[in-house]
């Protein structure tokens, strides 16, 4: 019966030194980063690419920057040179979809490989983002020939509009909890301030772009496409 409970307790004591050990190991080893990637986000032909670091938000009002200003046409290329000019190909077989499957709401354009050309989300934002900017500058410089302000005023104003859609599903979809903070400013008229210069943990962007003029098809052309609006 003795031997029996030291038994028991030598269980007991080994149990309780395991628990320890595995709660010590989950505190160590944390899955790769890539791995949160995958399992935060739909599949993409891009998950090589992306690579995290934290970086601080250069927010100031007087803050200089390539792509803020009246418009000048370094600033229209700083702006061009951020966004995707040529789809990439993607392999059906990698999209998730069925070709057998009928109930598709819509049929998928394919080139002669039969692979679907597809652009990156990040890039259907920053058009976005560059559409609003170009609207709020096109009395003060000559876009008339991008196609997003061909037609009628009522039709330039959808696609608008259509972008401040897309861009607020963005913001509340990543539903940022960072806090900026208020400041004592003194020096200043305003003598509270908000401090927009926050932390965040921040995807490579340049690594993405990179990545996409890396895989990019330029000499595909699907007529009456557009990329972004």
């Amino acid at each position: 019966m003795l031997s029996r409970k030291w038994a028991l307790s030598d269980l007991s004591a080994a149990s309780v030194v395991l628990s320890v050990i595995i709660v010590l190991l989950g505190q160590t080893l944390e899955p790769p980063e890539i791995a949160c990637v995958k399992n935060m986000s739909s599949w993409s032909p891009a998950f090589s690419a992306v690579d995290s670091s934290w970086q601080m938000f250069r927010n100031g009002f007087s803050e200089k920057s390539i792509y803020r200003g009246s418009p000048t046409p370094a600033i229209e290329d700083a702006w061009s040179d951020i966004l995707q000019q040529h789809p990439i190909l993607v392999p059906e077989s990698d999209t998730g979809l069925d070709p057998r499957d009928s109930t598709h709401e819509f049929a998928l354009v394919k080139s002669a490989d039969g692979q679907i050309p597809a652009y990156l989300e990040v890039f259907r934002n920053m058009g976005c983002l560059n559409l609003l900017r170009q609207h709020t500058y096109r009395e003060e410089y000559d876009y008339s020939s991008i196609d997003a302000f061909q037609g009628t005023e009522a039709e330039i104003m959808r696609r608008v509009d259509a972008c401040t859609q897309r861009l607020r599903e963005v913001l509340m979809c990543v539903g940022d909890a960072t806090p900026y903070l208020i400041m004592l400013t003194p020096e200043k008229a305003q003598t509270e301030s908000p401090d927009f210069n926050t932390l965040h943990y921040c995807r490579d962007f340049d690594g993405i772009v990179q990545w996409t003029r890396e895989n990019q098809i330029d000499d595909v052309n699907f007529e009456g496409y557009s990329r972004y609006i």
